[in-house]
């Protein structure tokens, strides 16, 4: 059978028109051969997402975006269709992330699959949302560090104000004189430890001699050990010797003889008795000065005139002569 001309050239125009338009779709991402199930996204918004932008499983590429459209209840809100490989079955719950895929902000759909025994059918509806972009992500995570920082800020502020009142210039006049007055004080100490250095290099053979003599004294002690030891014994011996003898007695005696005695004092200091009558009447004080003077004088004239006293006679032997106080014969 013979074909006509014009079915060839119809045919040939038909295929032109297949591959131009599987071209077309390719050159766009898009291979219409491979992709056999859609799905319906609603977004409110798509943050930049582009038709032919890649849809991701796992980070692998199971599909493309192959529409986006404003739904007709005018709302705003957006219908975004994606094609995906006829192997992959989607469980019920799957949600269609937007992210950023790269740090350029390029932006595509990441499956998150949900834990279901049952699965979506091609053409249905899948939960939407939107990842924060990278300068929200960054923004949420340096929140918390900028506010620790502008806390940060506070703080030094208040702490710098703090020196400020601190370090006036009553404070620097001060803290100036106290560097001085420590300047002085080293060099005060530096002085005295050279003075003492001196002392001692002088004094270095007496310090010797008396280091000696004190290793001597100690050298003794320890020779004397046992006569110390002795000694120390005889004094607790009179110690114990003390404590048991009776002392209460003894001093009950010492007592009673001090009560006397003031008994005595007193009959004394009252005129009673014979050393009363001496201390406290004047007659008899002063007879007895005079008994005293004229003793006096009677000796002193026997030593001068010794004649007057004493006479020896031969011849007239116990004869009894009387003179008076010039010498003169009485009888």
């Amino acid at each position: 059978m013979k074909i006509p001309k014009e079915a060839k050239i119809g045919f040939i125009g038909l295929i032109t028109i297949a591959a131009f338009i599987w071209t077309f779709h390719f050159m766009k991402g898009k291979n219409i051969l491979k992709y056999a199930r859609t799905y319906t996204i609603i977004y409110n918004k798509i943050d930049g997402l582009e038709e032919s932008g890649a849809v991701l499983l796992s980070g692998y590429k199971v599909g493309l975006v192959n529409e986006i459209h404003f739904l007709p209840d005018l709302s705003g809100r957006l219908s975004v269709n994606i094609l995906l490989e006829e192997k992959f079955d989607l469980p019920l719950n799957t949600v269609a992330q937007i992210f950023s895929a790269d740090l350029m902000g390029t932006k595509a759909i990441r499956l998150n699959l949900a834990e279901s025994d049952e699965f979506h059918q091609p053409g249905d509806t899948l939960i939407g949302n939107i990842e924060g972009s990278l300068q929200e992500q960054v923004s949420i995570q340096m929140l918390p560090l900028k506010n620790k920082a502008e806390n940060l800020i506070l703080s030094i502020d208040s702490v710098l104000a703090v020196i400020q009142n601190i370090f006036n210039e009553d404070f620097r006049d001060n803290f100036s004189k106290s560097f001085e007055h420590i300047v002085a004080t080293i060099s005060n100490l530096q002085r005295s430890t050279y003075a003492l250095d001196t002392i001692l290099t002088n004094k270095e053979g007496r310090l010797a001699r008396i280091i000696s003599n004190v290793e001597s004294i100690s050298s003794n002690l320890r020779s004397n050990n046992d006569e110390l030891t002795n000694i120390l014994k005889n004094f607790s011996s009179v110690s114990d010797s003390l404590a048991s003898s009776d002392i209460k007695s003894t001093i009950e005696n010492l007592d009673n003889t001090l009560a006397q005695m003031n008994i005595i004092l007193e009959d004394i200091n009252a005129g009673k008795g014979s050393v009363g009558m001496l201390v406290k009447n004047d007659t008899l004080y002063y007879n007895l000065e005079a008994a005293v003077g004229e003793l006096d004088k009677l000796l002193r004239d026997m030593r001068e005139n010794p004649k007057r006293y004493i006479h020896f006679s031969v011849f007239d032997l116990g004869k009894t002569v009387i003179v008076d106080e010039e010498g003169k014969k009485i009888k």
